[in-house]
């Protein structure tokens, strides 16, 4: 899958936004201040991927104000191409006010996303040309991408990817307990349709479709689903005894299931970890390998619960030790 003669690896879409925790782990009723970090689930992808050696650029709207070069500055550090996201005059970054949890109180997250640059940018502000100088151009679909307020921006991805010459990756998770719009919800699934590879959270099957059941019956569901397709559904939470509890499985396009599950890997931050998993799953599609890419993805995973903060600051050598057994925590 991995094509030299393009100028990118992956190109990733999305909006970014500043993440907001309270220092040590404090609620923010007791906070007197506040680490401020760039997070959305595209920018982070791009980010993990471009740390594993591959040539990434990311695809977004920004507000032209110091806030969002902030967005623009933290991504570019890893080695992401950023000339392609688009830059809004006085457009507004969104807000992410996330409480950093301690089992049993899970993590916590309150978005501020009206009016930003992203959603108000014109339309046609996506450099889609620059996507199809990626082999793969992998879209974000996680909270708050999935606001109504964004369907004209998925609408216009869905075009794209109907009519892209490359694999679309598409990674979906919906919040527990919440409903899509039903022009986002509509578009959502002609997007898990098109796309070549996907990656789902469990309750994101059982939002749209209803699923319940063990993680069998996702595999069962993404094999018959979307056949020929690279298909991988997550679920992950944490123990009360403060680990990250983490479970996976992919299917092939030929129809091949792998599974992996983590062991007792302490959270220190959740919070990117999808984004994580998503960067390493992509590593090994674009290497050929279902097998491979789940491992990577749950390494990546694993490693992205040890660090503050959303964004990955792991390495390939990182991740191979992970993968090879001399890291800690996986168990298959």
């Amino acid at each position: 899958m991995r094509k030299h003669g393009k100028t990118y690896d992956v190109v990733t879409w999305g909006e970014g936004f500043l993440r907001l925790t309270p220092r040590g782990r404090e609620r923010f009723e007791q906070a007197g201040g506040f680490d401020a970090a760039a997070a959305g689930g595209a920018l982070e992808a791009a980010v993990g991927l471009a740390r594993l050696g591959l040539r990434t650029a990311w695809l977004s709207a920004v507000g032209d104000t110091p806030l969002g070069m902030k967005l623009v500055n933290k991504v570019r550090e890893h080695g992401v191409d950023t000339r392609h996201v688009f830059r809004v005059p006085e457009g507004r970054t969104g807000l992410c006010y996330a409480e950093t949890g301690s089992a049993p109180r899970p993590d916590r997250y309150w978005y501020d996303m009206d009016g930003t640059a992203f959603r108000s940018a014109p339309s046609g502000a996506e450099d889609w040309a620059a996507a199809s100088y990626a082999a793969v151009l992998h879209l974000d679909l996680t909270a708050p991408m999935l606001d109504a307020a964004n369907a004209g921006r998925l609408a216009s991805a869905l075009e794209y990817a109907r009519a892209a010459d490359h694999p679309v990756s598409v990674l979906l998770d919906v919040p527990e307990g919440e409903r899509l719009d039903a022009a986002v919800g509509s578009t959502v699934v002609d997007l898990l349709e098109t796309a070549g590879i996907l990656v789902t959270t469990r309750r994101a099957l059982e939002t749209i479709w209803g699923i319940d059941g063990p993680m069998d019956t996702a595999a069962d569901l993404a094999r018959n689903r979307f056949a020929s397709k690279h298909a991988a559904v997550v679920e992950y939470g944490l123990t009360t005894e403060g680990a990250a509890d983490w479970s996976a499985v992919a299917v092939s396009p030929s129809g091949e299931t792998f599974e992996e599950r983590t062991g007792e890997i302490r959270a220190v931050d959740t919070d990117g970890v999808l984004g994580a998993f998503a960067a390493g799953y992509l590593l090994g599609c674009l290497e050929g390998c279902t097998r491979s890419a789940l491992r990577y993805g749950s390494a990546a995973a694993a490693l992205a619960c040890s660090i503050p903060g959303p964004l990955n600051w792991f390495t390939r050598d990182d991740l191979e030790a992970q993968v090879e057994g001399t890291g800690s925590g996986l168990r298959r």
